[in-house]
């Protein structure tokens, strides 16, 4: 090939990679133009550039971590593929459950640079890294508000100690205002790490100085969902006090899953419980993604591994029995305190609910008193029926469906002044069926659906009520509850769309 001259190699250059008329503009200006986002009087280019890097380093700070964590867990998920046994068995279900979950924490903080950084910045209108060194309590929010992984991180490993973990709730709501909750657990977590023993004593202690295993039965024989076990739990804790810990252990193990089991039937109905424990332990927790990472991989992982030694020796190999049974006690506790919880959420509504009947005069001659005495109750109704449903709502309406369940507590010989639940039940459920409670909601669907004024949760709430209840009203109190159909169509048709279309 011919040699040429520099002028012609340099024309020959130009013309395939031409001079850009380049523009140098300010670093905060390129990242807006970078990152597609018009400049206005409400952005603070500094400042969202401070927070552009701020969240940058963070986020490669987590992908380096993660995928650190997928070599070390893949290396040796390898080096265990000619190990045979239980235990290999259990590491190997352990380390796939950690890549997998830092493989979604990976994908998660992709799409979240991909689809929600630039609103993430834009929502975020003060100084990320000044608020970190402030240490203000709003930084935490808006820190975790980024992905999953930014508030969970530390479940995210195989070494994080998430038996002791999933003992500490019960304990520390057990123990302390709800103020303190989040940092006296930390207290307790750092203390595990300083030092193991003083935990666990502190936690043993709890047991023995508590009594928790009393506490245990007595919530079982008193609880209509977990009495059926009162026999079983009655023979645990007699193994107990005879120091028979190695039959403590084997029925002990069991009733993990039992209590599983009714936990699940609990939320989800009796047809919904099929599976393995593992299974359970997920319906159970996904609901709750900080319960879920935190309890997961011990009820899931760790248990199952206990139960399974029990099915092939028949016992439990270990140099402390005593110490498996006050942590089995502690699982226990955790537990039939969640059955307990999720039982008794639609009647501690209906407690509440009943409370606020003692303070009104619904039974007031006076017309007005009692009007407005009805107002009042439908108005603190209408507060519960914002919050999720726990099964309150079904109950008041179909009480017999729940005959065998609000009879169980029942109380005979109830001292003068006092009320059991079968009279909270039949109060309200009462109530809900007079004219005066339909005269109310009349009364709050024409004060809160009409032309000047519309309150949506007041509608939705007068519509469920309607639908729920027409069919099964009495003649007279079903035709107010008609009334209120016919205001709330007159409504819909006349008002509605123009509400709609301003908001």
């Amino acid at each position: 090939m011919d040699s040429i001259s520099p002028e012609s190699a340099k024309a020959l250059y130009e013309h395939f990679f031409p001079v850009k008329d380049v523009k140098y503009t300010t670093i905060e200006d390129y990242v807006l133009q970078t990152l597609e986002v018009t400049k206005t009087p409400n952005i603070e280019p500094e400042v969202f550039q401070r927070n552009f890097i701020y969240v940058m380093c963070h986020i490669i700070k987590d992908i380096k971590e993660i995928e650190n964590r997928l070599k070390e867990y893949r290396k040796e998920y390898d080096s265990l593929k000619n190990t045979h046994g239980l235990e290999a068995e259990y590491k190997r279900k352990k380390l796939l459950y950690f890549c997998d979950i830092n493989k979604k924490a990976h994908k998660e903080i992709c799409s979240f640079i991909s689809d929600r950084l630039v609103k993430y910045l834009l929502d975020t209108s003060c100084d990320l890294l000044k608020r970190e060194d402030e240490r203000e309590v709003y930084f935490d929010i808006t820190s975790y508000r980024r992905y999953k992984y930014a508030i969970h991180r530390k479940y995210y490993s195989y070494d994080f100690p998430f038996e002791a973990a999933s003992k500490t709730e019960v304990y520390v709501k057990s123990k302390f205002d709800l103020e303190d909750w989040l940092s006296e657990e930390k207290r307790l977590m750092d203390l595990l790490s300083q030092n193991p023993e003083a935990f666990w004593k502190l936690l043993y202690n709890y047991v023995d100085d508590d009594q928790i295993m009393d506490k245990i039965k007595d919530i079982v024989k008193t609880n209509y969902h977990l009495s059926k076990r009162k026999e079983i739990f009655e023979t645990l804790n007699d193994l107990l006090a005879s120091k028979k810990y190695q039959s403590f252990i084997t029925l002990g193990l069991i009733q993990i899953e039992g209590l599983f089991d009714d936990y699940c039937r609990l939320k989800f109905g009796e047809n919904n419980t099929q599976g393995t424990l593992i299974e359970k332990v997920q319906k159970s927790l996904e609901n709750n993604e900080f319960v879920f990472y935190r309890m997961y991989p011990y009820f899931a992982l760790d248990i199952p591994k206990l139960r399974n030694e029990v099915a092939h020796t028949g016992m439990i190999q270990t140099d402390n029995a005593q110490k498996m049974v006050y942590n089995l006690i502690l699982d226990l506790n955790t537990l039939t305190q969640m059955v307990l919880k999720e039982s008794d959420f639609k009647f501690r509504t209906a407690q509440l609910l009943y409370e606020k009947i003692s303070e009104i005069d619904l039974d007031s001659a006076d017309t007005k008193t009692k009007d407005y005495a009805y107002d009042s109750f439908l108005q603190e109704m209408l507060q519960y029926f914002m919050l999720p449903d726990d099964g309150f709502w079904d109950m008041i309406k179909n009480p017999d469906d729940y005959k065998d369940e609000i009879l169980f507590y029942k109380i005979e010989d109830l001292e003068e002044g006092y009320i059991d639940r079968p009279g909270i039940i039949k109060s309200i459920s009462d109530i809900v069926r007079s004219t005066e409670f339909w005269k109310a909601m009349y009364r709050l669907v024409n004060e809160n659906c009409n032309e000047t004024r519309y309150f949506s949760e007041a509608e939705e709430f007068a519509i469920k009520m309607k639908n729920d209840y027409i069919s099964i009203l009495d003649p007279t109190v079903k035709a107010e509850c008609i009334e209120v159909s016919r205001i709330l169509n007159q409504f819909s048709r006349s008002y509605k769309s123009k509400w709609i279309n301003v908001e």
